[in-house]
């Protein structure tokens, strides 16, 4: 049995043969792979990310490094994020930024192959490459990850107040906005050139930030700075303004002012009202007795008139009686 397992039948021969000339085919493969993979590596140098930081509506320039003996033929610009896009190529002398990507019609191709992107939008975020290939064949790789920033604006500080016995606690909330990736910090003024000699808390990343203050700060500002990598703007108020227009608890609220100064002003107008009337009747008072002799006058003329008219046609009518009576009389002597 034993010599049976250390002999080798003619049967089993080509077998083996064809094991071992698999198991070759595969070692030699993995080995040419790898020589492969370490010729690419000479043939191609990949430089590292370079991080570019744009803002938004701006342009930027992505440079590539050409060393003098790199006789360059070949560039293709390409945009990878987040999906794969040919921006710009040179080619055999000749230079084309046609492509139909997101970036058609605002990027430009150099003569020394730096990309410039125009009109930066906020989706233009991602990595670009540029492979650059020379008449040996040799290749060079540059990276470039550009991120594009929004400008913040002017920000806004909304003041909220209550007063106590001793001073005024302040809430300042400040906020921009547009803008990102923003960052919120405070600065303070006293008007003296010194320190403010006040605690201060900061709530919400900064945004939010109380104090308290006594009558003796109210020189002091309060400066809220908003900035991100691509800009910054500040806004300063002087908050104790805002304390000095809280009531005290046992002064009249400004709506009973308001009331108040209102029922003056119609309880003056009232008696000036009255004041009036009561004159113009005393004046009306007195004119009346000439005005009763008028009308005596008047009422005297008007019988005269009439007692005249009487008497007139009064006598009118006696002269036609008479008349009449010689009329009859003639008459009756005629008879």
């Amino acid at each position: 049995m034993g010599r049976l397992r250390g002999r080798v039948s003619s049967h089993e021969a080509p077998d083996l043969v064809t094991r071992s000339t698999s198991v070759t085919t595969r070692m030699d493969l993995s080995l040419l792979s790898l020589i492969l993979i370490l010729q690419a590596g000479t043939l191609c140098r990949m430089e590292t990310v370079t991080q570019i930081i744009g803002r938004r509506g701006g342009a930027i320039h992505l440079p590539v490094i050409v060393p003098p003996e790199f006789n360059t033929r070949d560039v293709f610009w390409r945009h990878l994020s987040p999906t794969d896009h040919l921006v710009a190529s040179f080619s055999r002398g000749s230079f084309d930024i046609t492509y139909q990507s997101c970036f058609y019609g605002r990027v430009q191709l150099l003569h020394n192959f730096t990309l410039v992107i125009l009109n930066l939008e906020l989706k233009d975020d991602g990595l670009f490459t540029s492979q650059m290939v020379d008449t040996n064949g040799r290749m060079r790789l540059h990276q470039f990850h550009l991120t594009v920033y929004e400008m913040v604006v002017k920000p806004e500080i909304q003041v909220y107040t209550s007063r106590g016995t001793m001073g005024c606690s302040v809430f300042l909330a400040c906020n921009t906005s547009t803008g990102s990736n923003v960052t919120y910090s405070w600065m303070t003024d006293t008007g003296q050139g010194q320190p403010l000699n006040r605690t201060y808390l900061l709530h919400d990343d900064s945004r939010l930030l109380n104090v308290f203050l006594t009558p003796s700060d109210q020189e002091v500002s309060f400066i809220c700075l908003v900035t991100n990598l691509v800009s910054q703007e500040e806004t300063i108020i002087a908050p104790w303004t805002h304390c000095s227009l809280i009531q005290e608890p046992d002064a009249p609220s400004s709506s009973g002012k308001v009331f108040l100064i209102i029922g003056i002003f119609l309880l003056v107008s009232f008696a000036f009202m009255m004041f009036s009337v009561f004159l113009l009747t005393r004046v009306s008072n007195k004119r009346i007795p000439g005005k009763n002799n008028i009308n005596n006058l008047e009422v005297k003329d008007d019988e005269e008139t009439l007692s005249q008219h009487h008497e007139g046609t009064r006598g009118h009518e006696n002269t036609r009686l008479q008349n009449c009576d010689e009329i009859f009389l003639e008459r009756e002597t005629s008879v």
